[in-house]
């Protein structure tokens, strides 16, 4: 009897610690940073790619350091017959960032369709991101690693439209405003307004 409770007491604390430890990894989780690195269509500039670096965690990451499986490429321009871009030399990718907070990005201008192809074939491009964190009960910072992979053939036969519906509305109104400009500059063009008194009776000739 004695070794029955002492089993069950047992267990119980073994699960009482397990509770606490999977809470507390859920709580860490949940505190941690997060770095990822993806492609994405620029919506205001039709066929354009950007590379976005973004912490979608909820504190932030230090130190944050990138190492790519091949060279990236950088201004890789063009849709058809693109030349072969040349290794990013410069910018967050190759330089770091020091301390990117939750929710903060970095958005490159990566390029175009053919150009990024020429630059990283037809296969996946791997970036590995270190960067670390403080948390506040810890004695030391924790050193995260995450792993982005990209690609740029499921970007084929995307849509590229222009949806700068801004810069659209301001070409509209411009165009308006001159209009109205020439017509105030020409005077056979402008509107006459007569004051017509409607009182006034017609007389005979």
């Amino acid at each position: 009897m004695e070794q029955s409770s002492f089993i069950i007491s047992l267990v119980a604390v073994i699960i009482a610690t397990a509770s606490t430890a999977i809470s507390y990894l859920l709580f860490r989780d949940a505190k941690d940073p997060n770095v990822v690195v993806f492609a994405n269509l620029d919506e205001r500039r039709p066929s354009i790619i950007n590379l976005v670096i973004e912490n979608t965690g909820r504190s932030a990451a230090w130190d944050v350091r990138f190492n790519s499986s091949i060279p990236v490429p950088q201004k890789a321009f063009g849709i058809e017959n693109a030349k072969q871009p040349k290794p990013m030399d410069h910018g967050p990718i190759v330089n770091g960032i020091p301390c990117l907070g939750p929710g903060s990005k970095r958005e490159i201008t990566w390029g175009q369709f053919d150009g990024i192809r020429k630059g990283i074939g037809d296969g996946c491009l791997d970036i590995t991101t270190t960067y670390f964190s403080h948390p506040s009960l810890a004695f030391k910072r924790r050193k995260h690693v995450t792993l982005s992979r990209l690609d740029i053939m499921s970007f084929e036969n995307t849509d590229v439209s222009d949806h700068n519906w801004d810069k659209k509305i301001a070409q509209e109104l411009k165009v308006i405003a001159t209009a109205v400009s020439n017509m105030e500059s020409s005077p056979e063009n402008a509107l006459r307004v007569l004051n017509v008194n409607k009182h006034e009776k017609k007389t005979d000739i």
